[in-house]
């Protein structure tokens, strides 16, 4: 797979742009603020539909104008998909071929994972952080995961403004009406964990031992229903007694105490939280580690494997660590990756297609060879 073409119109700094990525890395070069993210940016909205910076599409709209574009050709082997986002004010607008796309079917048809400053948060912020993490891999490995988290996430509101009018005296107890809604958030909440369950028993499978050192990262998933086995028949009757569990304290809180939206993943290396314990460099290379299991399963489930994005690469991982790391995508995937150094890439060994922005504009890129990715 692979994105063949990038369009944006009137996206942040940049007024009209297009670019056509090389099949096995591309480089981004030039001084901060020039642009360079705000690319790396606008090819994950074509993935996800969302953004890695700011969760408020106006401000991907570039000053002084009402709406901006991203179009993107994806290739695939033979196939050709089209895909595009829209944003005019609050408004977003996903399109594939051409026609309105719901959120479901709009992701998953650019498979691509990404490095950035923001997504150390998986090793250094909450579990929500992580949580991100495990579905935005999983939205392609699994069908219907994207829309099972959405349809879960509007039981959980209802769920929870219910609970939240009875905490504040402004409706009676109805055990019915909670007993409703946690059916509905059942059905949906197991079929959530069953594929997070699975998925990270595949992650673990597929961690690198040893790939910067003697470190050891560890794994586990914590669920608050105490979930371990992914059928999703017991997991189903787990939710429910959970759920029955926490009856008496979700109505004095007002809120949802058990369920996939308050798990985490958790972890460790050398037998020590991450997260509290863990260096900078051990939480770089732990992030890097997940990122390669990532991949590898990937490639097992679709026989090739994701787009893989990586943002300021120097400021983020020491060279060491780079070298592994881009050679690894290099051999495998298109890369696309942001730097202040021109000289970075080529001094690794590699021959990338080169772009130098500035001011939101590019150049033309220089000629550069890669492996064509499976």
């Amino acid at each position: 797979m692979r994105l063949r073409r990038l369009r944006l119109f009137n996206y942040r700094n940049i007024g009209e742009l297009e670019i056509d990525p090389g099949p096995g890395v591309t480089l981004l070069s030039g001084r901060n603020g020039q642009g360079k993210t705000n690319i790396l940016e606008s090819i994950y909205f074509l993935a996800y539909g969302r953004s890695f910076r700011t969760s408020t599409p106006r401000d991907c709209i570039r000053h002084g104008e009402t709406e901006c574009r991203i179009e993107g050709i994806v290739e695939r082997g033979s196939l050709e998909r089209t895909l595009g986002v829209t944003l005019r004010g609050a408004e977003k607008t996903l399109s594939l071929y051409g026609k309105p796309s719901p959120l479901e079917e709009f992701v998953g048809n650019l498979h691509l994972l990404a490095f950035t400053h923001a997504h150390l948060a998986v090793v250094r912020g909450g579990p929500a952080d992580r949580r991100a993490f495990l579905d935005r891999a999983m939205a392609s490995l699994y069908p219907g995961h994207v829309r099972s988290l959405a349809s879960y996430g509007r039981a959980l509101r209802q769920r929870n403004r219910v609970l939240a009018e009875i905490a504040a005296g402004a409706r009676p107890a109805d055990a019915g009406l909670l007993e409703s809604w946690d059916e509905a958030l059942v059905g949906e909440g197991a079929r959530i964990l069953a594929n997070r369950l699975r998925y990270v028993r595949r992650m673990k499978s597929e961690l690198p031992e040893g790939l910067f050192g003697s470190e050891s990262l560890r794994m586990h998933y914590l669920s608050t229903i105490g979930a371990e086995d992914p059928a999703p028949a017991p997991l189903a009757d787990l939710f429910r007694q959970g759920l029955a569990r926490a009856r008496a304290r979700d109505l004095r809180t007002g809120t949802t105490s058990v369920g996939p939206h308050r798990d985490d993943l958790k972890l460790y290396v050398n037998g020590k939280s991450l997260g509290e314990f863990g260096s900078a460099g051990q939480q770089r290379s732990s992030l890097l580690a997940l990122y390669f299991s990532q991949m590898e399963i990937h490639a097992r489930e679709h026989g090739f494997y994701p787009v893989f994005l990586v943002d300021d690469a120097e400021a983020e991982l020491d060279q060491e660590r780079l070298h592994t790391f881009l050679h690894y995508l290099a051999q495998r995937t298109q890369t696309v990756l942001t730097s202040a150094k021109d000289f970075l890439v080529p001094s690794l060994g590699l021959d990338p297609v080169r772009y130098e922005v500035r001011g939101g504009r590019v150049r033309t890129p220089g000629a550069g060879s890669g492996p064509d990715p499976r």
